[in-house]
């Protein structure tokens, strides 16, 4: 049993001195972690320790950044070499075409690659594209899902009660963030996921006005939401017919459930694709693929997107490296982050039907969330907001940071397998959680 964090809380008042909240970012800081944030002081493999010599098995790896665990001697490899040569060059270099030309081979949709610095970047700039495309302002969005922190996005992405949310049909936009002008979320049309008839309808009532639909192909920003069956499909069909762009917002998904994505997962190819996250492998890195004719609307004139740091040598490398190791000996790689989830979500399903906890696991392979609820799943961002104990939730998280398990402890988010956790791993991760269980 964890105890001793005295290290860890002595940062914290020093860090609240001189950042914000003493992190920099929320979801990091005190308002969710209690008494204090954890401090790290290293990590290797799967696992990450603390400024207190703490030990926790990680499964939040980075915000589901770091696909090959912590430390990974080849990424170690690769940085040394990419710094050996210049860490960025803002000129162009081999191995941004050769990265590029993996993915445009790996991600069905990508036949052109435009980088970027994150995945925030990486949706900006696909919206923006879409615009530019069609000549039209408007797109879709859904309730829950979050596409980074650009303004438009920044609608009914963070659970809310539901006497404010409006009707299924007629959702009430409810900003996220102070500091948003009504200019800025004007175009932006709000739609519940997993309801391909409301869909329907926003495209009839908004005839000829919208560029685009953005979706993740699973909703990962309320713990793990899959789309009903055939759901994904249906949106490729209605957008084709329809003349709108479908961007799939794969920064979370990419890289993890299949080499090309969970459009290749799912079988389902978009307009326009993002991904960020587990493509960096721990560093910053994001990406807009496309179609060809779509994607040439970037040319010089066209639609504007600059960065210095677009296709760093550093991240370019780190990039190369980390699909290599994913992909070699028959995509070992990905097969391993579906073993290890599968189990911890077997195991979990268990603990609660063992214990009789009203609890469900939602999740397959590498991404998983459980919910404390009566209800046998949750299919969208209402039911979340109506239906889910996310107070229970986050202190059973607590319980298992106590034990050793480091997981996210907001409801909203979710849990990850990476590359070099074990079946030793696992069978800590679920002792851990059935002590915890038991402890509420």
């Amino acid at each position: 049993m964890i105890c001793n964090m005295e290290t860890s809380q002595k940062l914290y008042e020093r860090a609240k001195n001189v950042l914000v909240e003493g992190v920099n970012s929320p979801s990091r800081g005190g308002e969710f972690y209690k008494p204090c944030p954890v401090f790290i002081d290293h990590g290797q493999g799967g696992k990450i320790y603390d400024v207190d010599q703490n030990e926790y098995i990680d499964l939040m790896l980075g915000f589901s950044a770091l696909v090959l665990g912590h430390a990974h001697p080849e990424i170690i490899t690769a940085l040394q070499r990419a710094g050996n040569k210049g860490t960025h060059y803002a000129a162009a270099a081999e191995i941004e075409v050769k990265v590029a030309e993996k993915m445009c081979q790996l991600i069905p949709s990508a036949e052109k690659v435009r980088f970027a610095n994150s995945g925030t970047e990486a949706t900006m700039a696909a919206i923006r594209l879409a615009r530019g495309y069609t000549g039209r302002r408007k797109f879709i969005k859904f309730e829950g899902q979050y596409h980074g922190w650009y303004d438009p996005f920044l609608l009914n992405c963070h659970a809310r009660p539901t006497y404010t949310l409006g009707t299924r049909k007629d959702p009430v936009s409810i900003p996220d963030s102070s500091g948003l002008t009504p200019a800025s979320l004007a175009d932006t049309i709000m739609a519940p996921w997993n309801d391909i008839e409301i869909v329907e309808e926003k495209i009839k009532q908004y005839k000829g006005q919208i560029a685009a639909i953005i979706t993740e192909p699973i909703m990962s920003n309320i713990g793990f939401i899959p789309p009903k069956p055939g759901y994904l499909k249906d949106l490729r069909q209605i957008t084709s017919d329809n003349d709108i762009l479908l961007i799939m917002d794969e920064v979370v998904t990419g890289f993890r459930y299949a080499p090309g994505g969970c459009q290749e997962y799912f079988e389902i190819v978009p307009d326009i694709s993002t991904f960020g996250k587990a493509m960096g492998a721990g560093i910053p890195i994001g990406a807009v693929v496309g179609k060809n004719e779509i994607m040439e609307a970037f040319s010089w004139g066209k639609v504007l997107h600059y960065g210095t740091f677009n296709a760093t040598r550093l991240a370019m490398e780190i990039v190369d490296t980390n699909i290599d190791v994913l992909t070699r000996d028959g995509n070992a790689g990905i097969k391993h982050l579906h073993t290890i989830g599968d189990k911890i979500i077997a195991g979990f399903k268990d603990i609660f039907e063992h214990r009789k906890v009203p609890a469900i696991v939602q999740g397959f392979g590498p991404m998983f969330q459980l919910y404390f609820t009566q209800k046998d799943s949750i299919v969208d961002y209402r039911d979340y907001c109506s239906d889910v104990d996310t107070d229970k939730y986050s202190r059973f998280a607590h319980e298992l940071l106590k034990r050793g398990v480091y997981s996210t402890v907001s409801n909203g988010l979710h849990s990850i397998a990476c590359i070099a956790h074990t079946e030793e791993d696992v069978a800590k991760v679920l002792t851990a959680a059935d002590d915890a269980v038991s402890s509420l």
